[in-house]
């Protein structure tokens, strides 16, 4: 029994401490079937066990990247097999780890005992690396990679002593940081991370009071025709006004992503942008098309048709007045749904725009199954780019093949002639980027462009 194993040999004590742990961690209620390692309870119940011992430890957390990907490729079957291969590496692996669970489908906690963060990073990046290359005997030509997040119990410095609750749940931090690397990584949970929590909650502590007090506030940033140089359309953006000081995007838009607070967000904007485009209408200026990004809990959301109709009818948005832009992610897994959604939204005279083509693991069949009227190509391109090479060559094909389906596109990240010269050779509709401008507040905007 895998679990019990690699408790056993961690705890010392009585014989018949030893044989209450065998009673409870042998009971199937605390084990994973697959693995045989403790399941979340488990594992939960098996680490405060080891933090009441006081000499403190830590506890880390590991997930396989792209795991969805290998299961969707592969098959379910080899997706188990991975599994129980890692769960066998870790019971063999580092004597350090006392315990171990499997939580959810690919994420795994570890129970280590140790206190020397530094060293357990060390040790942990060697067994992720150690993992990838024996990997290949399971996937054949496919190679795992792994990230961890890790947190001591006892560490070093100003911050107190940590309960097993506050370990799980700053140790997430780390996750996150180490997810943010494309190969495999480990990550403590230190000062700086907890400085960064600190900021988190801060933001989740004043963001629905800053909604209240409009204090996000709409900037626009345009997409101009690299043929004729005129504005042909814009992005809306959102900025955060605090306290006299705008705060970067970067710092809040993940939170609100993650504590599903973008859904509100998402509908302010919506109505900012139908303020705007209403107001132009007023003063006799002609609109143009706006873009205004959705999130996945807001596309998703029941509701989310019917009120695309009242910001319609409210602000008077004529056909084409408005442009949704999307992720690729947001409709990959469930491209059936997404299109239904989709032609709602564009019988009620919405664009759809697919922003971001290119950063991640995109796919061009996604061309041909999602019905879009525009496709924005990620910056990376340009910024990778030179006179020749692969990159250039994919961008072609990707300007090709949109125009071959009537997909507008726009290349994002243009900043330089050269770089407007190129997209445009290469049959581009639309460029946006600092060529033409930062993003303005909507006032300054409509002074300068409209």
């Amino acid at each position: 029994m895998t679990g019990f194993l690699c408790l056993c040999r961690a705890i010392e004590g009585s014989r018949e401490n030893m044989e209450e742990i065998r009673e409870w961690a042998e009971d199937p209620m605390y084990r994973d079937r697959l693995t045989g390692l403790y399941n979340y309870d488990g594992f939960l119940r098996a680490a405060q066990g080891q933090l009441d011992r006081g000499e403190g430890g830590a506890i880390a957390v590991l997930n396989i990247r792209q795991f969805k990907y290998i299961n969707e490729m592969l098959g379910r079957e080899k997706g188990d097999e991975l599994l129980k291969f890692v769960a066998g590496a870790i019971v063999d692996g580092p004597k350090s780890i006392r315990v171990a669970g499997r939580a959810g489908s690919d994420v795994f906690y570890l129970y280590i005992d140790s206190t020397d963060g530094k060293q357990i990073v060390g040790e942990m990046d060697g067994f992720l690396h150690a993992l990838t290359r024996s990997s290949i005997g399971v996937l054949g030509a496919f190679q795992m990679r792994a990230y961890c997040g890790v947190i001591v119990s006892r560490p070093k410095g100003e911050i107190p002593h940590y309960t097993l609750e506050q370990m799980l749940t700053r140790m997430m931090y780390a996750l996150a940081k180490a997810r943010e690397y494309s190969e495999n990584k480990t990550w403590l949970f230190d000062a700086e991370l907890h400085k960064e929590e600190q900021k988190e909650e801060d933001v989740i502590l004043h963001m629905h009071a800053a909604l209240r007090a409009k204090e996000f506030e709409l900037y626009l940033q345009p997409k101009v025709d690299v043929s004729t140089g005129r504005l042909a359309s814009a992005e809306a953006l959102v900025r955060w006004r605090r306290d006299g000081r705008l705060l970067s995007p970067g710092l809040f838009i993940p939170i609100f992503d993650k504590t599903g607070f973008s859904f509100y967000l998402d509908r302010y904007m919506l109505q900012e942008v139908g303020k705007l485009i209403r107001g132009w209408r007023e003063r006799g200026i002609a609109p143009i098309p706006v873009s205004v990004n959705q999130t996945k809990i807001t596309f998703y959301n029941e509701t989310y048709i019917s009120y695309l109709k009242w910001i319609k009818e409210t602000y008077g948005i004529p056909d084409g007045g408005m442009i949704l832009e999307i992720l690729e992610s947001m409709a990959v897994d469930n491209l059936g749904e997404a299109n239904r959604i989709l032609d709602e939204a564009r019988s009620l005279g919405y664009r759809i725009s697919m922003d971001d083509f290119g950063s991640g693991y995109s796919s061009l069949n996604v061309l041909a199954k999602l019905k879009l009227d525009e496709l924005k190509i990620d910056q990376t391109f340009l910024r990778n780019m030179g006179t020749e090479g692969k990159e250039r060559i994919i961008l072609q094909m990707i300007i090709d093949l949109s125009r071959r389906f009537g997909i507008s596109t726009v290349v994002e990240g243009v900043e330089t002639r050269e770089q407007e010269a190129l997209v445009r050779s290469m049959g581009c509709s639309l460029g946006q980027g600092y060529l033409y401008s930062r993003p303005l507040p909507a006032k300054e905007f409509m002074e300068r462009f409209m």
